[in-house]
């Protein structure tokens, strides 16, 4: 079967790999859910390597998709990460992967490079060692800069993830100088957007709206001066920053229901809305993908949106910033997410 009229999309995530070796205490992995939280979702039955490649194979014809992002977890924990990277790469033009670094050597980066790898981001949290091993829960900013060194070297691009809490705030400048002396091009500014068990250290590490502004001026200034392209993965409600203040810094908003989703097959098979979602539009190991995009998820999440958004200029284009961090905090989509809602009780908005 190949993909039906309607039902293309340009880009899948794969999960390889429920699987981390570092502890980020702001991770949004939904299955680090604790007992009793909104989100609720068990990793259970992963699918290995020979299944995985099967999936890879459908789900890459019948969706049409052209770009794959590999992620996890820690996808490179899998067993057969590197084949399964590979046997991506075979079906599609363009693949990025999403990795902590650690366990990118030098011989990695060049199977990466020969496998055709376009991009790999890393994440760096402050260039202070010591602060960015804390929030990582791991002993690892020396990991990440090798791997950077050594993909460069290799000739795979390098982006680097930040993502913006208030325990590194004012650090962005000094991330992005170190991305500047390493050769990065690329840079994706991710506020702190909890899902997972990052709900539970919202009070110690959710940004002020002050502090992102405070980021996006720097990004503004750095990435023109740098030539760093910078955007933001994670939404930014524009009723909070001016978008206009910062042209340099490419703005995203959230994907469901749109053109252009950022569906995730995970390890079981399962098709999610985001990678920040437990909405399940289908099994892709036992359903095909003409009925998996006609799951009715993806429609009801458009129509949940808070009752201060509705009638915005912004509604449908914004929805509300993140809204799976609204129900993964607040049991709702409708109930404005976290960043809105800080600004909100704090009158920033």
């Amino acid at each position: 079967m190949s993909v039906s009229d309607g039902t293309a999309v340009p880009r899948l995530d794969f999960e390889l790999s429920a699987a981390c070796d570092h502890r980020c205490a702001h991770c949004y992995n939904v299955w680090g859910a604790e007992p009793g939280d909104a989100q609720q979702y068990s990793v259970q039955d992963q699918l290995r390597t020979g299944a995985l490649k099967r999936l890879m194979t459908k789900g890459i014809t019948q969706s049409g998709c052209t770009h794959v992002t590999i992620t996890g977890g820690e996808p490179l924990l899998a067993v057969g990460a590197l084949d399964l990277i590979a046997h991506a790469a075979s079906l599609v033009p363009s693949v990025t992967l999403i990795t902590n670094g650690s366990h990118v050597t030098d011989a990695v980066a060049r199977r990466l490079a020969e496998i055709g790898v376009g991009w790999v981001q890393l994440t760096l949290l402050s260039a202070d060692r010591e602060l960015h091993d804390r929030l990582k829960g791991a002993v690892c900013f020396d990991d990440t800069v090798r791997a950077a060194v050594a993909l460069r070297q290799a000739g795979v691009g390098v982006q680097v993830c930040y993502v913006a809490m208030r325990e590194n705030a004012g650090h962005l400048e000094s991330v992005m100088e170190l991305c500047h002396v390493l050769g990065v091009q690329q840079l994706s500014y991710n506020r702190m957007s909890p899902t997972g068990g990052a709900i539970h250290h919202i009070e110690r590490l959710m940004p002020s709206v002050e502090d992102i502004e405070a980021d996006l001026a720097v990004a503004d200034r750095l990435g023109r001066a740098w030539n760093i392209a910078v955007g933001t993965a994670m939404p930014i409600p524009p009723c909070l920053v001016r978008y206009e203040r910062t042209p340099w810094v490419r703005f995203g908003s959230c994907s469901t229901g749109s053109s252009s989703p950022n569906l995730v097959v995970d390890v079981m098979g399962n098709v999610r809305s985001c990678n920040l979602s437990t909405g399940v539009l289908g099994n892709l190991a036992r359903d095909d993908w003409d009925t998996i995009m006609a799951s009715s998820y993806p429609a009801t999440f458009v129509r949940s949106v808070p009752e201060m958004c509705r009638g915005c200029a912004f509604e449908r284009s914004c929805q509300g910033g993140c809204k799976e961090s609204g129900f993964a905090t607040f049991g709702d989509h409708a109930h404005p997410e976290p960043l809105l809602w800080a600004a909100l009780r704090h009158g920033e908005t």
